[in-house]
């Protein structure tokens, strides 16, 4: 085998391959220039009196399904598309060339039949996942194999030898071709219909529908349309196989490896494809065997059924099961929402789609404000019965496709798919004034509820994860926390300048308070160092070479007494701010000597929006103004972007009051 000498020949030859009539030139021409006029390009093809009238007949064909009868080229371009209109003026020309030709032990004929139930097949599966790109799709699936009738006219007798080589010994026609001459048709494809001019969302999918996971470094549009192409390669061989359970069979394995088994129903599709070849196969001067293709689909059907169809009953029983245990895992079993984990792992997939598609997404998250009032003022029945009212709320107000999520106690998050930031927001305001306005009344009592939110959006295709997306939502909900309750806050990133990391180390000789506090404040975008000791502390104090911002220490540690401490971190780390932290007040002459000293006091236990509150105003004193909106100074700053008053306490004499 001479994979270069072949190529070469395929090459010095390739002036006897039917070429594209003067038309299509006209419009590849056309199509090259910056800003290609759609009056300019409906007078091209429409000069072409025979080329037109079939264009037309095609439009106005039930396979397009337009409700407006299509009277003149420069209208189908208005209707269809110039791309549409374009790329099929160009296939007709092409396949009535290679139609009429009759050589060696190529089927020109077959061909074109194949191509066109390709085109009908890459049409009707694009459109199950982007029903946008399904004119584009059937294109593609005209054109995927017009690399064999390239290499059927180029190379006749090797050409010859890989159609035998691929029905002797049971290859696949891409395999047989490469054993012989070193590539094949769909690396000659790839490169003829590049060389034709025609853009890469044509020639790349045709170079890789065989094999789709090869094609690396492209993701969106193009890897969509490259992996329907290969699909509709599958209908191609089902419609032509002499056995059509192993058609079947393999287009079920490819829906399973996609993951769209769900969403996609073969023998469905295969009479769709059928009923719509019967109307367009004339209209390209092919004659179609209805009653052979509703046999191949019964045949296939039949066999289906007789060789597995108690098996299929069974898998299908026992993966319906599995996905009901699947799904009773993934619940919260009080508000019968997504729990923690669910939403993760929902949330990670949703990220994916959404760089892979370059489309919006945005998250919220939600927080009961002084639920701890509400379950000491009630009881805890009662809180359970209010955050089981706030759930089915949240989950009537959003849309079907939305993820509502109960993340942990009492709060909740929310995934917004194909959902910018402002329409996020505007969301989140909605939930917020309709749960402010309707209080839950459980057993005779009214209780006045609200929710703060913050929200989040990954925008200009940033680089993120699960963790920094939610980290991001956190931040702009305790912004609303912090800034007064029953309010919406966006998150939005800071200029590099101002994004400088805080360091913070924290000593504690308990270890849930230093894990505790420092997931606290990473979360809040500051970078934590944790010791268990006083001893340890100056030993890192002394080796460190960053500077140090903040030190939050215990003030009672086996080894080191608080005063002794305090005055070494002073010495070591001049400019770091010190808060002193302990579970018991500072009512003692000396320790309120050491508070005088210090530069605030953490009383333990102590919450979140607490904590994050105390360590801003320490590190920046005067970064408030007088609305409650903080400047900068950690990753990036929550912005409050939605305000209103709190509800009035007095709405309701029995009513813990909100916000």
């Amino acid at each position: 085998m001479d994979r270069g000498r072949h190529w070469q020949r395929l090459n010095d030859q390739i002036e006897r391959l039917p070429t594209l009539p003067g038309v299509a030139i006209r419009i590849l021409q056309a199509m090259r220039r910056d800003a290609p006029r759609l009056g300019e390009l409906a007078d091209i093809i429409s000069a072409d009196a025979p080329l037109s009238a079939r264009l037309l007949k095609t439009v106005n064909s039930p396979f397009y399904g337009l409700s407006t009868k299509i009277a003149s080229i420069h209208q189908a371009m208005i209707y269809l598309g110039l791309n549409a209109v374009k790329n099929l003026a160009m296939s007709f020309s092409l396949l009535d060339g290679f139609a009429r030709r009759r050589s060696g032990l190529f089927d020109y004929a077959q061909f074109s039949k194949d191509s066109l139930i390709g085109a009908l097949s890459a049409k009707a599966l694009t459109e199950k996942i982007n029903p946008q790109l399904g004119k584009e799709a059937f294109i593609l699936g005209l054109l995927q194999n017009i690399g064999m009738p390239v290499m059927a006219e180029a190379l006749p007798v090797e050409y010859g030898k890989a159609i035998a080589a691929g029905g002797g010994r049971g290859l696949a026609t891409h395999a047989a071709e490469h054993g012989v001459l070193g590539f094949n048709h769909m690396d000659v494809g790839r490169s003829v219909t590049g060389s034709w001019g025609l853009p890469t969302s044509i020639s790349v999918p045709i170079g890789f529908h065989h094999c789709p996971e090869r094609l690396a470094g492209h993701s969106g549009d193009l890897e969509l349309l490259t992996r329907m192409l290969h699909l509709s390669s599958l209908f191609i061989d089902m419609f032509k196989h002499s056995d059509p359970a192993a058609g079947y069979a393999a287009i079920e394995e490819c829906l399973r490896a996609q993951g769209l088994v769900g969403v996609m129903r073969p023998f469905d599709l295969a009479g769709q494809i059928s009923a719509q070849a019967e109307t367009l196969f004339p209209m390209f001067e092919l004659q179609i065997d209805l009653k052979q293709h509703l046999e191949i689909i019964e045949a296939a059907r039949a066999e289906l059924a007789k060789l597995s169809g108690d098996l299929v009953v069974q898998v299908h029983q026992q993966a319906r099961r599995l996905d009901e245990l699947t799904h009773e895992v993934g619940l919260d079993p009080m508000t019968r929402l997504d729990n923690h984990q669910r939403f993760q792992e929902i949330l990670k997939q949703e990220i994916s789609r959404a760089k892979r598609y370059n489309t919006p997404l945005s998250i919220l998250m939600a927080d009961v404000d002084r639920f701890k009032a509400i379950n000491d003022f009630f009881g805890h029945p009662t809180g359970d019965q209010v955050l089981k009212r706030l759930s089915a709320q949240l989950r009537e107000l959003l849309r079907d496709s939305d993820h509502i999520a109960r993340y942990g106690g009492e709060e909740f998050a929310a995934i917004l798919p194909s959902t910018s930031m402002q329409e996020a927001l505007r969301t989140a305001e909605r939930l917020r004034r309709s749960i402010e306005s309707q209080p839950i009344v459980h057993e005779g009592r009214t209780i006045a509820v609200t929710m703060s939110f913050g929200v989040a959006a990954l925008e200009n295709r940033r680089e993120i994860d699960v963790q920094g997306l939610v980290k991001m939502a956190d931040e702009a909900l305790y912004e609303a926390k912090n800034s007064g309750r029953n309010r919406c806050c966006a998150y939005r990133d800071l200029p590099p300048a101002q994004a400088a990391t805080r360091h913070v180390l924290v000593i504690d000789d308990e270890a849930i308070v230093r894990v505790t506090v420092s997931k606290m404040l990473e979360r809040l975008g500051y970078c934590v160092h944790a010791v268990e000791s006083g001893s340890q502390a100056l030993e890192f104090l002394k080796a460190a070479r960053e500077r140090i911002d903040l030190v939050i220490m215990d003030l009672v540690l086996p080894d080191v007494s608080a005063d002794r401490l305090l005055g070494e971190i002073r010495s070591l780390q001049s400019s770091a701010k010190v808060l002193l932290s302990s579970g018991y007040s500072l009512m003692d002459e000396r320790r309120q000597g050491l508070r005088m000293l210090s530069d605030g006091f953490l009383q333990k236990p102590y919450q979140m929006a607490d904590l994050a509150q105390t360590v801003r105003a320490t590190l920046n004193p005067h970064a408030a103004d007088s609305g409650g909106r903080r400047r900068p100074g950690v990753e990036g700053e929550a912005v409050v972007c939605v305000r209103t008053p709190a509800t009035p306490p007095d709405r309701n004499p029995a009513a813990v009051p909100a916000g």
